[in-house]
């Protein structure tokens, strides 16, 4: 992605991720430790209608090294994806806790110009192991400022192969947006059922704009 060439050489570099994780035949058939694959899944939680997940991008333009970012979702109350640029993660003595540390992607958009850059300020999180598919962190913030943190609220989120965007963004997104565009469209001059559809057009649009940050559309 185009995008991230110019705060790439910031990132967490894939290659250095395969040092987090030793495979041995004890951790193998411990569950309860970190393994490669916790990073190549989604995680969500329908509590706090929340998902992340960590996508591989190009460092820079033209470079064949790899970074990994941090993608969180978050479908509640108002509804947005957020972008980290991972900067470290260090994995406890007992492998079942990974700490990890990332820069929020900041964008800017000018003269039909999109540019990126990074907040100054490194957040840390950490990301508990409970059993296979359980796990458990904390969310800090509220409304459009909800994201992955030290302190704040824990909760658990469930590990899954299966991207969660488009049945939360269905499910949490649509009708969320529909009351809100709804309320907007109070005043035109329109009948109650055009109203209405014209709100469902625009949370419709607003699902799709979700599921398509989340999945990072390049």
């Amino acid at each position: 992605m185009r995008l991230w060439a110019k705060i790439g050489m910031t990132m967490l570099a894939v290659g250095t991720m395969g040092g987090v994780f030793t495979p041995s035949v004890a951790s193998a058939k411990t569950s309860v430790k970190f393994a490669n694959k916790d990073l190549q899944s989604y995680y969500k939680s329908a509590k706090a209608k929340s998902a992340f997940h960590f996508e591989t991008v190009k460092a820079s333009t033209n470079s064949k090294k790899s970074a990994t970012i941090l993608v969180m979702g978050d479908f509640g109350s108002v509804p947005n994806v957020k972008y980290g640029a991972l900067n470290s993660m260090k994995l406890s003595k007992n492998s079942k806790v990974l700490t990890m540390k990332y820069k929020l992607i900041n964008f800017k958009t000018a003269n039909g110009k999109t540019t990126t850059s990074l907040s100054k300020k490194a957040y840390t999180f950490k990301l508990t192991k409970k059993s296979a598919n359980k796990f458990t962190t904390k969310l800090t913030g509220t409304k459009a400022n909800r994201r992955l943190a030290n302190s704040g609220k824990t909760y658990t989120y469930t590990r899954t192969k299966t991207n969660p965007a488009k049945a939360y963004a269905k499910k949490y997104v649509q009708p969320t947006m529909y009351k809100k565009y709804l309320k907007a469209f109070a005043s035109i001059e329109a009948t109650q059922a055009q109203k209405e559809q014209i709100a469902t057009q625009y949370a419709n649009q607003a699902v799709d704009t979700m599921v398509k940050n989340f999945n990072i559309k390049k």
